[in-house]
């Protein structure tokens, strides 16, 4: 029985085995991108059934080949990493003709996967960088954006149609501005610059721009046009004064309708009307009877202990 169940699993485990073995025996594929001085190595992720995986990264510049007996220095952030990419910028710090590779763990078992050649930060590729121009009064402020912190731009300004006498102004420090002044609406001045990377001896052209300054309103223009502000504003309140005095009484004869009095309103009404004072207190008190004039006569009634005053004023 215990041949028969090893004879049923031994074609299992030799697919596993076989398939295991095969995965890790395929080398990945890796390769450099570098933009800007930005070396990211990336490599492709192994096809193979392990409980834990994880990449580490080595290089071999020309020092290390020639100097160090051939020595492979460890990628500092690049170690038993789980994501397929590394950041070797700070790594690969000299013109130097670089030896990559990877090493990939599978529940012990280790491949080896080398970069197909070497590699050479004077072959990162230079993105232009962009240059904005604006005007801020008398002055021409130009600006480039990038991620590199130690470019030189050099860049040439020159009046239209005079290129031949272009100055040619350095700029190394970031960020990287520049400003010139310029008369108004008298000349148009052009910009082309040439961004270097003196580390790599490398460099990139920008495009050529002309901007002008426009014209500024002159001091007696902007007094005439305030002038002729303060005559129509005074007009129109003359205006405005002279049809309410001339015209208000008819305005408001018009808008305002007076009704009659009905005759009912206007009659006379009595000039004096009998009243009835009622006062009621709620404390017990004792009868009293008061004598008034013949004016006046009132009458005080006790109900259940409680005073009830009824007076009726006569006239």
């Amino acid at each position: 029985m215990t041949s028969g169940l090893i004879k049923s699993l031994f074609p299992l485990l030799l697919y596993f085995t076989i398939n295991y073995s095969s995965a890790l025996s395929t080398p990945l594929n890796a390769s450099m991108h570098s933009v800007n001085m930005m070396h990211i190595l990336k490599w492709s992720i192994l096809k193979a059934s392990c409980s834990t995986v994880n990449y580490s990264v080595q290089f071999q510049g020309e020092y290390e080949l020639y100097n160090l007996n051939g020595t492979w220095v460890d990628a500092y952030d690049c170690q038993e990493i789980s994501e397929n990419r590394c950041d070797l910028t700070h790594d690969l710090a000299s013109n130097s003709d670089y030896s990559i590779r990877i090493k990939t763990t599978c529940d012990g078992q280790k491949l080896w996967t080398q970069l197909p050649a070497t590699f050479n930060r004077r072959d990162t590729v230079l993105l232009v960088p962009k240059m904005t121009m604006n005007v801020e009064g008398d002055l021409i402020q130009v600006d480039f954006s990038t991620t590199l912190s130690d470019m030189t731009v050099n860049l040439e300004v020159w009046k239209e149609g005079d290129e031949q006498n272009a100055l040619i102004h350095v700029i190394r420090a970031y960020p990287y501005h520049f400003s010139i002044a310029a008369h108004r609406g008298k000349e148009k001045m052009c910009f082309k610059a040439e961004a270097l990377l003196e580390a790599i001896n490398k460099s990139c052209s920008i495009d050529t721009q002309c901007v002008i300054i426009p014209k500024q309103t002159s001091d007696f223009m902007r007094l005439v046009m305030v002038s002729i502000a303060v005559v129509v504003a005074v007009t129109v309140a003359f205006i405005l004064g002279w049809l309410a005095t001339h015209l208000g009484p008819q305005i408001k004869q018009t808008f305002c309708y007076r009704e009659t009095i009905p005759n009912v309103l206007l009659d006379d009404w009595p000039t004096r009307t009998p009243i009835l004072c009622t006062d009621v207190s709620l404390e017990p008190t004792d009868p009293l009877l008061l004598l008034l004039s013949a004016e006046h006569q009132c009458t005080t009634v006790q109900l259940g202990g409680y005073r009830l005053k009824e007076v009726e004023c006569r006239t």
